[in-house]
């Protein structure tokens, strides 16, 4: 009898684990057309991110929004999502430029901003921790 208590004490620990997270999700998943939400001046911004040969993940904008600064210093086929780096099997990286990236550049500032990415699903990505950053939105690929 005292010989089951540490194995029930086991079974009871990993059957109460979260096993979502102890699966890699795939960088793949990051490619698709995005909607930015939640994000303020960027709110409603499209960008498609696609994954090239050496596995890089990178996100041009494909649809602005009609906030009069994104007007201004954005165009579409610009770089938004600039990179997309691994922090454990669910836990991402990714760093987006800042909106009129030159003008920081000038200036001798950082032009680009990093945000905590986990997926909510395979058509959420939260940004921040639980999303308090904003989100990317999966779009529908035959809206576009």
């Amino acid at each position: 009898m005292r010989h089951l208590i540490p194995i029930i004490a086991a079974i009871l620990f990993f059957s109460s684990c979260d096993s979502s997270k102890m699966k890699e999700t795939p960088t793949s998943q990051f490619v698709g057309t995005w909607k930015l939400t939640d994000r303020g001046m960027f709110d409603g911004i499209e960008m498609k991110v696609s994954q090239n040969d050496k596995g890089e993940i990178k996100g041009v904008v494909t649809r602005l929004n009609d906030d009069k600064y994104v007007q201004m210093f954005m165009e579409e086929g610009d770089l938004l999502l600039s990179g997309v780096k691994r922090n454990s099997n669910f836990e991402f990286v990714v760093s987006e430029k800042k909106i009129a990236a030159p003008l920081f550049s000038a200036y001798g500032q950082g032009t680009t901003n990093e945000f905590k990415a986990t997926f909510k699903n395979e058509n959420t990505i939260l940004l921040g921790g639980k999303g308090q950053s904003g989100s990317y939105v999966r779009v529908n690929s035959t809206s576009n």
